[in-house]
């Protein structure tokens, strides 16, 4: 059992939006949103999707070493962004299974709400999204726990757009914030300064993991907890021909560059300070979690026929088909590759910082 699966408790309760928004205004909002995302695939630049394709470059290293690769990265998620939100992965992650009977969004809210139990969030309390992408996460985490989230993010594109998104739920600069950033860099914020913080998929780009833990150590305060979900090589095996080749496919989809060792993330924690209080995969079972990647395929076929109709007509380029091609290349490669069981992409470890022996011994 995963551990946000263990801090679920009661279900989660609907997100504060539905208060503000009838059902009928959610539902118009999503369409109108998939209709923009659309649009702006089918309008990439012929730089952007240049730009893209080399990206794959820094897909097939073992790791991020220089800015310029990080910048690579951006240039992945300028088309990908896009691609995503066409389908059920708009938060840009499948999530861990903890529930086989319901499909990938559900499953991310009842992570993200179990995460936010496990970080002891709630009003009065502010966390720190780092990799924070659209800000999705950070909305539902904020909106279901009351606590403010400040996210943090190296894409200016994504910024913006998670702060047009908290603008109209009406929780920007309430409950939620947002910094452009790296975290590859020193973090912008107060020693001390956070109640909880967590990152889910973004840490395969980290530089260092020792220098980026030492720096996300400084910003908790004392007692406050860190949740880590991300890539982890389980059976994967370099010799293998038949896994290098589902790797060299899943990368480019799935935008992963560094799949390390559960226990070597383990050991970076504890060399920066933390306390290790859970390591595990977060989703009840293998078995459920090719069913949801499955499925999450399948939630692109909608616009994968609107694509080829449109190519068809040639109301849109030929690069757009291209690089619709490329992308779905993946699908099937990352449905494979789960069955075996070659790595995780929902392994969690929840670490503390320790509070002073001092502090420990007046509580007790």
């Amino acid at each position: 059992m995963g551990f946000a699966q263990s801090c679920l408790g009661a279900p989660c309760s609907a997100p504060r939006q539905s208060i503000l928004f009838a059902p009928w205004q959610l539902c118009l909002q999503r369409q109108v949103s998939y209709c923009r995302e659309l649009h702006a695939l089918c309008s990439l630049p012929q730089e952007d999707v240049d730009a893209f394709f080399r990206s794959h470059e820094v897909m097939g290293q073992e790791r991020i070493n220089t800015r310029e690769d990080e910048d690579r990265v951006v240039d992945w998620y300028r088309v990908l962004n896009h691609f995503c939100a066409l389908g059920s992965v708009e938060k840009m992650y499948i999530a861990p299974v903890l529930d086989a009977s319901l499909g990938n969004v559900e499953n991310q809210k009842l992570f993200e709400c179990g995460m936010a139990r496990s970080l002891h969030a709630g009003p009065g309390k502010v966390l720190l999204d780092l990799g924070c992408g659209k800000g999705r996460v950070a909305h539902e985490v904020a909106t279901f726990s009351g606590a403010k989230v400040v996210g943090l993010n190296y894409d200016m594109s994504q910024v913006d757009s998670a702060m047009q998104f908290a603008r109209v739920y009406g929780l920007l600069g309430t409950q939620l914030d947002f910094v452009h950033g790296s975290f590859n860099d020193h973090l912008p914020f107060e020693c001390e300064s956070f109640d909880g913080a967590y990152e889910v998929g973004a840490f395969c780009y980290a530089i260092s993991k020792r220098a980026l833990f030492s720096e996300i150590f400084r910003v908790l305060k004392p007692g406050a907890r860190f949740s880590y979900c991300d890539w982890c090589r389980l059976r994967y095996n370099p010799e293998d021909p038949h896994h290098r080749d589902l790797l060299r496919q899943v990368k480019p989809l799935t935008g992963m560059v560094e799949m390390p060792f559960p226990h070597e993330v383990e050991s970076a924690f504890t060399e920066t300070g933390f306390h290790v209080e859970f390591s595990g995969e977060a989703s009840v079972c293998s078995e459920p979690l090719a069913a949801v990647v499955q499925s999450t395929e399948r939630s692109f076929r909608f616009a994968e026929q609107l694509i080829y109709a449109s190519d068809h007509l040639g109301i849109t380029p030929e690069r757009v088909r291209m690089t619709w091609e490329r992308i779905r290349e993946g699908g099937q490669a990352l449905q494979a590759a789960v069955e075996l069981q070659l790595f995780s992409m929902t392994w969690q470890i929840i670490v503390r910082k320790p509070e002073p022996a001092s502090a420990v011994e007046a509580s007790g």
